[in-house]
């Protein structure tokens, strides 16, 4: 201080400052303009209340320490409540945790009581009354919220959840208490509830949900959110498959699944001797026209039922040929072979399975084979994964298509004209995994197998 010399009172002054009021050096200094730093420290070591060890220094008044608590939990920050009191930041913040948790463990020279907010000790003034009250009803709405909205144990910290618990808490109570007041007691930064206020009133996939809308209504609700997914990619359009599936549930839309599946068996008339099974449950190919499955299926109708019998093509899962009626007859099986042998060039020979199904050891079945030189192979006694390809496509079919637009109600004429519109779908639009996320027809013009 340029060699000023201080009188008796004024270093009394100062060492009652750090004393009474417990302040630090830096903060006596700041409060009063003077000495400096180093004068006061020697000022405070000459005093006989100065103690060296941990906690020697004398505690505020209680109703100093009670004034700053309140004023805290009234809304108030922590600065600013040391501040007001004259004391420090830190000595605001361990009051407030003595108050809410208990006193920490005392050690020799210090207190250990927990703070005892009595009505003796509540300010006079109306005004700081309607503050304690404002910071209780914040309180009893913050707790409220914890349990109620964020499903927390009661007797838990509410400033000890996690940060987006802690804002969804704030914008809850946005309405009825200021931000600052809500950052300050759930111990959340103000720019942080203030940014996340604006995230939770905004739908970030506003976008993306009518185009989840449009392609689920394309595909008849047959898509799930795998295939909802690859559209958009498709188009240029970059978007998580979890983001997909996150809005369908939003949105309620849900693929078509099949129950609970019952027992199937493959097996059809009296046993008889039958060609080896060529395919070993391998059903892929690697061009279109070697190896094919044939399989009969039956769906009800309102006035009967209706037969169908595909052939699949093992390359793309393409229906290459289909035949449909009344009745599972030789009839029914044997046209849909001769159609499907009218698509194949004239050096192809593929490898024909089927079950063993009478159709398929009946003398025309075998007649329309060995005029062509088709390879006959056949699955074992009611082993159905033996042709679990063609089972794939029958239960998707009836899952997708038959039981959800209830084909039972249309009249046998109606349910064959919708198995038709079904299987062109299928072949020209619907989009499969192993395939690209591209349909049979595509899958084929992209490698030039189809004009």
């Amino acid at each position: 201080m340029g060699g000023r010399r201080f009188s008796v009172e004024e270093r009394a002054r100062a060492a009652e400052e750090y004393f009474a009021r417990g302040m630090n050096a830096q903060e006596v200094v700041r409060r009063l303009g003077w000495p400096s730093r180093s004068a006061l420290a020697a000022w405070v070591r000459a005093d006989a209340r100065f103690r060296p060890h941990r906690g020697g220094r004398p505690r505020l008044p209680e109703r100093v320490r009670a004034g700053a608590v309140l004023a805290y939990r009234g809304g108030m920050g922590l600065r600013a409540a040391a501040r007001q009191c004259g004391a420090a930041v830190s000595s605001v913040g361990g009051w407030v945790m003595e108050y809410e948790q208990g006193p920490v463990p005392s050690g020799p020279g210090q207190g250990g009581c927990r703070m005892d907010l009595d009505d003796s000790l509540l300010p006079d003034d109306p005004e700081a009354l309607k503050a304690i009250i404002r910071g209780q009803r914040l309180e009893n709405d913050v707790l409220r919220e914890a349990v109620d909205l964020v499903r927390k144990d009661p007797a838990a910290d509410p400033r000890r959840l996690a940060n987006r618990e802690k804002a969804l808490i704030a914008h809850r109570l946005r309405a009825t208490h200021s931000p600052a007041s809500l950052a300050s007691r759930l111990n959340l930064a103000l720019s942080s509830c203030h940014y996340r206020h604006a995230r939770l009133g905004r739908d970030r996939h506003a976008w993306l949900r009518p185009l989840v809308h449009e392609i689920f209504g394309q595909a008849k609700g047959r898509y799930g959110s795998r295939r909802i997914h690859a559209a958009p990619r498709a188009g240029g359009t970059r978007v998580s498959e979890k983001v997909v599936r996150r809005v369908m549930a939003q949105e309620g839309l849900a693929a078509r699944s099949s129950g609970k599946a019952g027992r199937y068996s493959s097996y059809a008339g009296g046993c008889s001797p039958a060609p080896e099974n060529l395919l070993r449950r391998d059903f892929h190919a690697r061009e279109p026209g070697q190896r094919w499955l044939a399989d009969i299926t039956k769906t009800k109708a309102a006035d009967g039922r209706i037969c169908l019998s595909p052939v699949l093509d093992c390359f793309d899962g393409r229906i290459v040929a289909y035949s449909a009626g009344r009745r599972a007859d030789a009839e029914l099986a044997n046209s849909s072979l001769s159609r499907a042998i009218a698509t194949l060039g004239a050096d192809a020979r593929p490898i024909v399975h089927s079950d063993r199904g009478g159709h398929y050891r009946r003398p025309e079945w075998i007649s329309i084979m060995q005029e062509r030189k088709l390879a006959r192979s056949m699955s074992a006694k009611g082993c159905g994964p033996h042709s679990s390809a063609m089972e794939g496509f029958f239960g998707r079919m009836k899952t997708e298509a038959t039981y959800p637009e209830h084909w039972e109600r249309l009249t046998c004429e109606q349910a064959i004209a919708r198995t038709g519109q079904c299987i062109a779908w299928r072949n020209a639009e619907r989009i499969r995994q192993g395939l690209g996320y591209q349909s049979p027809d595509q899958h084929r013009r992209s490698h030039g197998l189809m004009a």
